[in-house]
């Protein structure tokens, strides 16, 4: 059942930032007869550590207490860039999107709930009587995902496992772990379905049924199981959890297409190249190409989009923390599934808080178009101005695009390497209009191979060769 996002504003005035500005405005998507909208909030990264005299408090209660602990101690208290995203940063984040005159048919949240350098803070911040980091790493998500269904008024919320969500530390979830326990009941509930999450605990992946399209379903990957950083330290170890992994993915792709059903795909970490890491590395050309996952996954994974096709038309991820896309083609160059990387809350790597609203097709789940807002103030924020949440952009009208299908995605890529003032337009829009920019004119080709190629050999040809 829909239920209108008004809702959540009374949810969310009760216990938190009466002074969080969110400015009026009609709402960008309008959807038309047969259309809705979902909405992606991704990498908020939420710091529990942002008033370290309020740890000790939290350590001791629980998360149906959480929200009074912070209204008390660290409602006005926002952190700029190079931090992660505390409680006044990350409600302000749901009020904004909770505030835009949408109404949304679901949520996606695709990872990065814990903060960078979790457990350290827990052990400088937790005070004389900790209860431990695992119990508060669980605690810390829980909370965020309470957060999310608070905010959004009962609608189903899809959450992925990022590299920081993990008691062990960064890239290091355990199978079968503690952590994936903690949290399996209540993601299982905010699904809306429930019997769908017999694998969630063991690896943290699993797959549903799409709450609007009859005939489609999200499957939810735990890929930090495929990037090369990925290191058991807390499990048994010994095995391959991101070969079985891949091993499930295939039989529920096939299981997808027996049934004549299609599906998208959730994942942390998108597929393809990092750009920033291989214009930051070392040495020659193709010793400085950085994957995001190891060469045995991304290849495999490649064969089953090209396999799968007809299921498969969309990927959503997060962990860039910046506003970008790619495209995965059959061997021929045809385009066959777009990868959608959406900007973060977390300012932690100079790019401008953010979230994205999408516009599709209740029939056929082809996106349409989308939205992304964010916060140009942060700065002045973190002096104590209120939050000013915008509009910057939408995609169809900003790029001239028919929709956001693949085909469409594809021909942008193709534009923006070819069109200097274009290019100019995507690199102030990948890091959320900050004023740090990644992109130059000296290593642009290393940003814009990345969209068009997903695998090492043919990035190196784009990138070290410029074909």
């Amino acid at each position: 059942m829909l239920v209108r996002i008004a809702f959540a504003l009374t949810v969310l005035a009760a216990v938190m930032l009466p002074q969080a500005a969110v400015r009026a405005q009609g709402a960008p998507l309008q959807p038309g007869p047969g259309e809705g909208l979902f909405l992606i909030v991704t990498d908020i990264h939420f710091d529990p550590f942002t008033v370290p005299a309020l740890v000790p408090a939290l350590d001791r209660n629980p998360v149906s207490e959480w929200s009074q602990i912070f209204a008390k101690g660290a409602k006005g208290v926002i952190r700029s860039y190079q931090h992660d995203a505390g409680y006044a940063l990350t409600v302000s984040a749901l009020q904004a999107a909770a505030a835009q005159n949408m109404t949304y048919d679901y949520v996606l949240y695709t990872g990065d709930y814990l903060s960078h350098d979790f457990n350290s803070d827990y052990l400088k911040h937790a005070g004389p009587s900790p209860q431990g980091h695992t119990s508060f790493a669980i605690k810390t998500a829980q909370y965020v995902s309470l957060l999310l269904e608070e905010s959004f008024g009962g609608i189903p919320v899809y959450g992925v496992l990022g590299n920081t969500d993990s008691a062990c530390g960064d890239y290091e979830i355990a199978p079968d772990s503690p952590f994936t326990a903690g949290i399996a009941d209540q993601w299982a509930t905010l699904s809306r379905q429930p019997m769908r999450f017999d694998r969630f605990r063991t690896g943290g992946y699993y797959k549903v049924a799409h709450p609007t399209l009859a005939d489609q379903d999200i499957i939810v990957l735990n890929n930090i199981f495929w990037t090369p950083r990925y290191a058991d330290s807390c499990g048994a170890g010994g095995g391959d959890p991101g070969g079985a992994m891949m091993t499930w993915l295939e039989n529920e792709l096939a299981r997808t297409r027996k049934a004549g059903r299609k599906a998208q795909i959730l994942m942390h970490v998108p597929p393809g190249i990092n750009a920033y890491s291989t214009v930051h590395g070392t040495g020659s050309c193709d010793a400085r190409i950085s994957p995001f996952w190891h060469d045995r996954y991304s290849g495999k994974f490649v064969d089953l989009m090209r396999k799968y096709s007809v299921v498969v038309e969309y990927t959503f991820s997060g962990h860039t923390h910046m506003d970008s896309f790619a495209i995965i083609a059959d061997t021929d160059g045809t385009p066959l599934v777009a990868s959608q990387i959406t900007p973060a809350v977390s300012p932690v790597f100079g790019n401008n808080p953010a979230f994205t609203a999408f516009l599709y097709d209740r029939t056929s789940g082809a996106i349409r178009d989308s939205a992304t807002f964010y916060m140009p103030n942060l700065s002045a924020a973190a002096q104590g101005a209120r939050p000013d949440w915008q509009l910057e952009y939408v995609y169809r009208s900003t790029y001239a695009l028919q929709d956001l299908s693949p085909a469409s995605r594809a021909a942008l890529a193709a534009r923006i390497k070819n069109d200097k003032t274009l290019r100019a337009r995507f690199d102030d829009l990948y890091a959320v209009k900050a004023h740090s920019r990644q992109i130059t004119d000296s290593n642009w080709q290393a940003y814009a191979c990345a969209q068009s190629t997903i695998n090492r050999t043919a990035y190196e040809t784009c990138y070290c060769t410029g074909n």
